[in-house]
């Protein structure tokens, strides 16, 4: 489970790190807490191109876009129909009616400094525990998103479509299994490209070998204790991501 993540840097550094083609949208980073119904950045690999059967064709734009973390699927009545869908089981992503038609061609990825986890200590305790990539590194979240229209706004008017993602989630890799029993899909930079492909449909085999991929990544994780301010959605600021 991820609810709460950190991006320590502007939307500028991070296209620069993940080479992206074109920002579209607006930011508000660094972010040291953003939460479940906030906006955040993905990015994708966008078709300009398609045959005649809908599929992407032809030169692919990487692109950084805003979104609503917690996914609306588009057949719902919208963002307030249901408990915000910020996380995705990859075990059940085939499965789930709101994630099994846009993790086929709707995959992106999630750039994250780290991620907040809370642990249980002997005493019942729960701890805020930081898992980041240090202080240079960052991570790539597996991520699907969904685009929703609005029925009561015109066809033409470019508010009516919401844009939305989920965090993609795996059983814990052995070395943050301590901390929480289930942790992000972390893509490394070969996964990453198999996973922006809209060309490439989701099969169980991807999955497989991009959960396995995360282990790897996952293993090289850092982590420590936090301290209790980033248990409040307002706090934010890098304070909060500062060892106790």
């Amino acid at each position: 489970m991820c609810g709460r993540f950190v991006v320590a840097r502007t939307i500028g550094e991070i296209a620069l790190i993940f080479e992206a083609d074109e920002v579209l949208g607006d930011y508000e980073l660094p972010s040291y807490n953003l939460a479940p119904t906030q906006n955040v950045p993905i990015l994708v690999d966008r078709a300009f191109e398609r045959d005649e059967h809908g599929n992407p064709m032809g030169e692919l734009s990487r692109e950084f876009h805003s979104a609503r973390w917690g996914l609306v699927p588009r057949w719902s009545k919208g963002p307030g129909d249901m408990a915000p869908l910020f996380n995705a089981r990859i075990e059940t992503l085939f499965e789930k009616p709101s994630f099994k038609e846009a993790v086929l061609r709707r995959r992106c990825l999630i750039p994250a400094s780290g991620y907040f986890e809370w642990q249980v200590d002997s005493s019942g305790a729960k701890r805020p525990v930081y898992i980041n990539a240090g202080d240079e590194g960052m991570f790539a979240f597996a991520g699907i998103y969904e685009w929703w229209a609005d029925p009561s706004k015109a066809a033409g008017d470019p508010s009516r479509w919401l844009l939305s993602a989920s965090i993609v989630t795996k059983a814990a890799a052995p070395e943050l299994a301590h901390i929480h029993d289930r942790n992000p899909v972390l893509l490394s930079p070969d996964s990453l490209d198999e996973w922006l492909d809209p060309s490439a449909d989701a099969t169980p085999e991807l999955l497989e070998a991009i959960a396995s991929v995360a282990d790897e990544v996952a293993s090289e994780a850092l982590f420590y204790e936090v301290g209790a301010e980033v248990g409040k959605v307002g706090s934010n600021g890098p304070q909060l991501i500062r060892a106790v």
